[in-house]
């Protein structure tokens, strides 16, 4: 708990030539269908660098896996998710970065099914362009180590995860 509770409030968001790394684990996705059981939580790394005081722009990668037992074979899908992402940070709550953006990437989607039924069906490519948008907070416990959330469209609904000001 002290460690959450530090009373000296941190500098959040510094503005141009800030870089923020953000390592995270997901909740949800919109990624699998019905009846997919998630193999591998979506986890993600982005990073933002700051262009002014308000705007920043990055880069992100996220990956998540899942499988569906059906009566013949089994079916596994692993999706990886290369974006660019911009940010428009103002601060809503004192000492918390809160900040929204919009984010344009490609999903790559890999299908295989086991056992093997052959062509046209086995190792199935699939994904395509994407968008999302999100919206998050950063609260940082130091001068560089803090903690991030996110909410909207990517790999997951929703990202908790570890921060770090560069």
């Amino acid at each position: 708990m002290l460690f959450f509770c530090n009373e000296k409030a941190q500098a959040q968001y510094g503005g141009q030539g800030q870089i923020d790394i953000n390592v995270g684990v997901g909740l949800g996705s919109f990624l699998s269908g019905t009846g997919y059981k998630t193999t591998v939580p979506p986890i993600s790394a982005s990073a933002d660098y700051g262009i002014n005081d308000n705007i920043s722009v990055g880069g992100y990668v996220g990956y998540s896996a899942a499988e569906f037992d059906q009566i013949l074979w089994k079916t596994s899908v692993t999706y990886l998710v290369v974006g660019a992402r911009g940010a428009y940070h103002k601060e809503l709550v004192d000492g918390i970065d809160t900040y929204g953006g919009v984010m344009l990437g490609y999903n790559i989607a890999n299908l295989t099914m086991d056992p093997d039924p052959g062509p046209p069906f086995n190792d199935i490519k699939a994904g395509g362009v994407m968008y999302g948008v999100f919206a998050g907070a950063r609260y940082y416990f130091t001068d560089n180590i803090g903690a991030h959330l996110e909410l909207g469209y990517g790999i997951a609904i929703a990202q908790l995860g570890l921060s770090i000001k560069l």
